[in-house]
């Protein structure tokens, strides 16, 4: 599952890649590289039957690519990274919900608007930025607004916008929830959740029998009390530079 769930989130990235026109396919790597280094910008899916290590090291040194490696749990591809001076940064929770019998009756439709114009998705991009605390580009969000794989959330709270967050629809037809995020002055509000609950809706919806997602430690506490379940983790590696 752990792979299955990475695997998710790696065809995420490059499905926003491919839209935003800054996805490069490499020897035996991907790499995500968008305007003003922003969101999303990994190196991905390493190949370890055809990964070149060299032009891998090469391209962060040079700053062709960023210094952020994603990988699933993978010994192979660890050894190979471990041997070649790169070094373990940070792990963050896989996991994935059963949507038999899952649905949040509570929720209030209206409390949220699907992104749908470019005015809609420099908004997102804003409140992502604001959340997250990285630069999130418009230029990356408004070539998906007309993609059907994707559903790009924002969440209402009194006069303001305050929540964000995105479907993703993979290739077998499970759904992925990402970029659940609420601005620092509305936090501890319950907003996230309401939004965690409104895209898993949308999830059973849209006939997927899973819904994935990868959490910080924080936020495995949370996803856990509402059902889903720990698959391993995403590693991230990067190379030490002078």
């Amino acid at each position: 599952m752990n792979k299955l769930i990475i695997n998710h989130l790696f065809e995420f990235w490059e499905q926003i890649g491919k839209h935003g026109g800054f996805l490069r396919n490499e020897d035996g790597f991907s790499v995500t590289y968008p305007l003003n280094n922003s969101w999303p910008n990994k190196i991905f899916d390493l190949d370890p039957n055809n990964l070149n290590l060299y032009k891998l090291q090469d391209s962060i040194r040079i700053k062709a690519a960023p210094n952020s490696i994603a990988i699933y749990e993978d010994n192979a591809i660890k050894n190979i990274l471990e041997a070649n001076q790169f070094i373990s940064c940070s792990t963050i929770k896989a996991m994935a919900l059963d949507t038999t019998g899952v649905f949040f009756d509570e929720v209030d439709d209206t409390e949220f608007k699907i992104v749908t114009t470019k005015e809609e998705a420099e908004l997102f991009a804003q409140v992502a930025s604001e959340s997250f605390g990285y630069l999130v580009e418009a230029s990356t969000i408004i070539p998906l607004i007309d993609k059907p794989s994707f559903k790009i959330i924002l969440g209402k709270h009194d006069e303001d916008i305050p929540t964000c967050g995105m479907i993703y629809i993979d290739k077998n037809g499970v759904a992925g929830i990402h970029m659940i995020g609420t601005k620092a002055g509305y936090r501890g509000l319950g907003l996230g959740k309401k939004m965690t609950r409104f895209l898993i809706n949308q999830s059973v919806e849209a006939q997927s029998s899973k819904v994935f997602l990868v959490a910080s430690v924080a936020g495995e506490r949370i996803y856990t009390k509402m059902g889903f379940t720990p698959h391993g983790v995403l590693e991230s590696y990067s190379l030490p530079l002078d």
